[in-house]
């Protein structure tokens, strides 16, 4: 039988459309059996599949330095795996286009975690990882300790950034062994026939809060699905939309506007992914 797949969800109460589409695309993909726990910030506690929902009683200090809602929650996942196994991290403002239980076989050789390699700052693509997707051994990641990284980052001894990217200067205190995965399971803002995920990273072009995304279809048809099968309701479309959480027209969908506006946003995403492509080999 196949080994079940842990994975954790950052999320709060401002994303659970987008974290309802991401769950959809996960399960559509994969025959394998899913564990899912869902972070949610707001309230500072874990959703296990149909479960009550239990308290993390994160520090005050440090839930208040989440830039996310969530962002924190990830170093709490060795624990809540007692341990033992693999798991998976995603953020929520992701869809899913192959079968998760790929990115979760993935050898690790002996690496403590596994994530794409870059993050948005080109400079840095040699020495950082994109840790929005997370492949994490949990028993080589027990001594994940988001308090002491906060009084770390209190000292100056790296910053806030350099502790999400895994950068030198975190490394270099906390020798945690960091392999790279396919790059095509975490792409950010661009989509293709090689992409197995889509991270819709930019705050300002997200479809679900404003139109006429260049990829943003493809969510719509992952909404519109999750939709139909009953997974997001009524009222959580009407919850999210009085709470301004997404657009008031999201039922209208990405509402195309003309190809010279289109041609001009996707033109730059398309020139950033193909740079990146290329800088990593995997275009074949």
């Amino acid at each position: 039988m196949d080994e079940v797949i842990k994975i954790f969800i950052g999320s709060g109460e401002a994303s659970v459309i987008e974290r309802k589409v991401l769950i959809h695309t996960l399960k559509k993909h994969t025959n394998r059996p899913l564990d899912i726990f869902v972070f949610n910030g707001t309230h500072d506690a874990v959703e296990r599949n149909d479960e009550p929902p239990q308290r993390i009683n994160m520090p005050l200090n440090i839930k208040y330095a989440n830039v996310t809602e969530f962002s924190n929650y990830r170093w709490y996942i060795p624990q809540l795996c007692n341990y033992k196994g693999r798991a998976i991290w995603l953020d929520s403002d992701m869809i899913v286009f192959d079968d998760i239980g790929k990115l979760f076989d993935t050898p690790m050789e002996n690496q403590d975690m596994l994530a794409v390699k870059g993050t948005y700052n080109e400079e840095e693509q040699q020495d950082t990882f994109a840790t929005s997707v997370l492949l994490i051994d949990c028993e080589k990641c027990k001594k994940f300790d988001v308090e002491l990284y906060y009084r770390e980052i209190a000292e100056q001894k790296y910053t806030y950034n350099e502790l999400m990217r895994m950068a030198k200067k975190f490394i270099d205190l906390h020798p945690y062994r960091l392999g790279a995965l396919d790059p095509n399971w975490n792409v950010f803002d661009f989509y293709d026939e090689r992409t197995k995920l889509l991270h819709y990273t930019d705050l300002h072009t997200q479809p679900w809060r404003y139109p006429n995304h260049p990829y943003g279809q493809t969510w719509f048809d992952a909404f519109f699905a999750t939709v139909e099968t009953g997974e997001i309701s009524t009222y959580d479309i009407q919850k999210a939309i009085a709470r301004g959480y997404v657009r008031p027209d999201i039922l209208k969908g990405n509402s195309p506007v003309t190809k010279k506006q289109i041609s001009k946003i996707a033109t730059k995403d398309l020139l950033r992914e193909v740079a990146r492509r290329a800088k990593h080999k995997v275009f074949g």
